[in-house]
């Protein structure tokens, strides 16, 4: 705000001084309006690194730990989608195998010459439960196979053999901290003979003895590696559930630093509306007294005194 020094003994001000005073303190006021006005529409304190350089840096610091607070939140939420669809599809794709193998069971134990119709209902299960999976082994999340690694195809062949990579996408979820979000296929569903899709899987496997000439001795092999390769997708599901959980705990922890930061940066750097009002309504009544004040000043007399 303007202030009018008091002379010295003896020394009175001229029109030349005071009116150099008077224009210093507009010019004063007219800033500290400016100000004011900037930081009451931007709503913070720090519009200008001039303004507080110390608190600058503070702030720059801290709005930096917020970005990496919300790219963390941003990771997490992400995994958390590919982690929910992995664990939901290979659940539904243990349902599919459980009932399967109900039905090899039910061929295993019992003789089945003769019985054509039978065989042909449970070449039709095991068939429409090959089908199943093989849907389920092209679950895509975001348009990206989920079991195909970090390959954009498809993760199988029509053999079954597995054709993804053995990398897998993965989210940074903490400081030097990463999650998977998926696993390979062939650890899922296997590949080849062995596996459980295609052409050469043992689905496939099982329907071809169901038509031979002795169904229960072909078929029951069959059963041990069918209940195998269940243990492997059993494995795989837990392994994605397990990720799961854990992606919620990193989610939980990027956002709590997140809000904490955002919390402290408010604290730091938002405009205390009430007191910057008041601030502002003083410095407009000091402008205009100053302005007053310079209207007062004889023209006449200021003219001379700089002639």
């Amino acid at each position: 705000m303007t202030t009018m020094p008091v002379a010295s003994p003896g020394l009175l001000p001229t029109p030349q001084t005071v009116s150099q005073q008077l224009i210093s303190g507009i010019t004063t006021d007219q800033a500290q309006q400016a100000t004011l006005e900037e930081e009451i529409s931007s709503g913070i304190t720090i519009n200008q690194p001039s303004n507080n350089p110390a608190l600058t840096a503070q702030y720059l610091t801290l709005n930096a730990g917020l970005t990496r607070a919300g790219q963390y939140v941003s990771n997490a939420t992400d995994g958390e989608g590919w982690l929910q669809e992995g664990t939901s599809t290979l659940n539904q794709a243990m349902s599919v195998l459980q009932n399967v193998e109900q039905a090899v069971i039910s061929v295993s134990g019992q003789s089945l010459a003769g019985q054509k119709g039978a065989i042909t209902g449970i070449s039709a299960q095991v068939s429409a439960g090959l089908q199943e999976l093989t849907d389920l082994s092209n679950t895509t999340y975001d348009g990206q196979y989920i079991f195909s690694g970090t390959s954009s195809q498809p993760p199988y062949d029509a053999a079954g053999n597995y054709v993804g990579t053995a990398d897998v996408p993965s989210r940074t979820v903490a400081p030097s901290t990463t999650v998977n979000v998926a696993i390979p296929g062939s650890a899922a569903f296997g590949t080849g003979s062995t596996g459980l899709l295609g052409t050469s899987g043992i689905l496939s496997q099982i329907v071809t003895a169901l038509h031979g000439s002795n169904p229960t001795t072909a078929v029951a092999p069959l059963l041990g590696n069918l209940q195998a390769a269940m243990s492997t997708t059993a494995a795989a599901a837990a392994t994605l559930g397990a990720n799961y959980q854990n992606m919620q705990t990193f989610t939980a922890q990027a956002t709590a630093t997140q809000q904490a930061l955002q919390t402290e940066i408010g604290t730091m750097v938002d405009v205390n509306l009430p007191q910057a009002t008041t601030q502002l309504t003083a410095a407009q009544e000091s402008y205009q007294a100053a302005l007053w004040a310079v209207s007062q000043i004889s023209q006449d007399s200021l003219v001379n005194f700089l002639s």
